[in-house]
């Protein structure tokens, strides 16, 4: 399958730093998690490895409403913790849309 969207130039998408548990290792594996939203598709890249671990592929069950810090999104049975941004493009987009309160409430 080939994605038209790949083609464009400049084509919008958000990179997050993602953790897994690997439970039988008894270790915190960490990847990169891109999301196009343009045609709704994902890949991950293996940090620690410095190599692709899923090729871009469709995933519809991730959209844009799920990826916030924190939040746990599972793909392909393999639930993975977003810990932070990938790249500063993200970080902009994301805080900007998120809202921050501080209060103090005094007795």
């Amino acid at each position: 399958i080939k994605f038209k969207m790949a083609e464009i130039v400049g084509e919008e998408r958000y990179v997050f730093k993602v953790e897994w548990y690997d439970q039988p290792a008894a270790l915190i594996r960490h990847y990169m998690l891109t999301y196009y939203p343009g045609d709704k598709t994902i890949d991950m890249f293996d940090v620690k490895n410095k190599r692709m671990f899923l090729k871009r592929t469709e995933y519809p069950s991730v959209e844009m409403k799920d990826l916030f810090l924190n939040n746990k999104v599972t793909i392909y049975s393999r639930v993975l913790k977003i810990a932070d941004y990938g790249d500063v493009f993200t970080r902009r987009k994301f805080e900007i849309e998120k809202e921050k309160t501080f209060a103090i409430i005094k007795p």
